[in-house]
């Protein structure tokens, strides 16, 4: 193999999209976003999180700051909430080569030698809103459409239906019980932030981590009849050799970094 050559050497079929839809987005209500929470964890590692809000609000909030007002939630409107959650799983038995130039045969090794267990990807996003009744579209449905839309690009997904069911069938029961705390159905977000709490004071008075606590607190004072939570199951299935199914290249859009790309752009929509 020519040294020049591109690492892209195997034949690769790639399926069609996936069609399906990931879970079914409520009745269009007129529904505004007024703030979005994402979260991104490669299972086994340090998840990262971000809090969005329109550009306008953002204007606003940080007029109120100058002028020395606190930020409190009274200052987000939210009349509504909703939890899209992902669970993403790599198929045990296919392992990443990122690249066969030389140079990089060690970091190939390393993945091959230290990486031969089942993985994934754990994602949500967390939506709070407000009705507006003049309003011509549903920015909730429209959030849907762009997940299902990003993820599909990025990897192919076989949609687990049974598990699926299950946990929106728990999902559901909490919601109906009054019992859906952020802590009890999103254990991983509730770990980050008390992590940080207890662990790493000087963090927990930056103002990301203020805002995270501040959403999650408008979240649970929420009536639970107004809130949504859907969680979709899949498998994560790399493009195969057909020959040697070990051994495939990963694609750029497949990668941790593709993902937060995602994350980063799912609410520019509602920018306006």
């Amino acid at each position: 193999m020519s040294h020049a050559a591109p690492a892209r050497i195997l034949s690769r079929i790639r399926p069609e999209p996936f069609a399906r839809t990931f879970f079914e987005s409520p009745q269009p209500a007129g529904r505004k976003i007024t703030a979005g929470f994402s979260y991104l964890q490669r299972i086994g590692k340090a998840g990262t999180h971000d809090v969005w809000f329109p550009s306008a609000l953002k204007q606003k909030l940080e007029r109120l700051k100058a002028e020395g007002e606190a930020i409190e939630p009274k200052h987000f409107p939210a009349h509504w909430a909703a939890v899209r959650q992902f669970e993403l799983l790599h198929e045990s038995g296919n392992h990443k080569i990122y690249d066969l130039q030389p140079e990089r045969l060690q970091r190939a090794m390393l993945d091959l030698s230290k990486s031969m267990r089942a993985g994934g990807y754990r994602m949500t996003i967390a939506t709070l809103g407000r009705y507006e009744e003049t309003a011509k579209t549903d920015e909730l449905e429209i959030l849907d459409r762009r997940l299902q839309v990003g993820i599909a690009q990025m990897i192919h997904m076989l949609y687990l239906d049974e598990a699926s069911k299950q946990a929106n069938a728990g999902n559901r029961t909490l919601l109906s019980e009054n019992r859906s705390d952020y802590r009890r159905v999103l254990p991983h977000i509730g770990i980050v932030l008390g992590v940080t709490d207890v662990f790493c004071p000087e963090r927990a008075q930056r103002p990301g981590h203020k805002i995270a606590r501040q959403f999650f607190d408008i979240l649970n004072r929420l009536p639970q009849k107004h809130l949504v939570h859907d969680t979709a199951v899949g498998l994560q299935l790399p493009d195969l050799n057909g020959e040697n199914h070990w051994n495939y290249i990963a694609d750029p859009e497949e990668t941790l970094g593709a993902f937060n790309r995602v994350l980063g752009f799912i609410f520019d929509k509602f920018d306006g």
